[in-house]
């Protein structure tokens, strides 16, 4: 069985344009979703503060460093397309899924080498832009 199939044998939940999933801050929830239709945006920050730094699309999950870490989130989630539908997977779903499908820990490792790899390449490009406007500005 794929981890797409597997993963259909979730609770699925349809949420709105704007709805919050998650708010920055709040005490880790017992779940973590997959993307199966629309984006999700990732923010940091609130009110005028507030930032998109990232966008979640079908296949991808989100909100598994606050499941699998039991530590707050550190991130806001909204559905920013018309709607979309996720998979809701708790602590014991992911449990079950772990121990019955090598796949499926394969795939979620992947999503999070992935996701380090782009943070990391974020990372040196703000580092090369910073030191390039240090050495304009005369600034050691």
């Amino acid at each position: 069985m794929s981890v797409l199939d597997q993963l259909k044998r979730v609770t699925l939940e349809k949420y709105p344009q704007n709805h919050v999933v998650f708010k920055e801050g709040e005490t880790a929830g017992d779940s973590m979703y997959f993307v199966f239709e629309g984006i999700i945006g990732i923010f940091r920050g609130e009110g005028n503060e507030e930032r998109q730094i990232n966008s979640i699309g079908p296949g991808k999950f989100f909100g598994e460093m606050a499941l699998i870490r039991s530590q707050p989130r550190m991130a806001t989630a909204k559905i920013v397309s018309p709607e979309a539908k996720l998979g809701v997977i708790n602590k014991s779903i992911l449990y079950k899924l772990s121990g019955s499908s090598p796949q499926f820990l394969f795939y979620l490792l992947r999503h999070a080498v992935d996701r380090l790899i782009k943070s990391e390449d974020t990372l040196q490009k703000l580092t090369e832009e910073l030191d390039q406007e240090k050495a304009r500005r005369g600034i050691s």
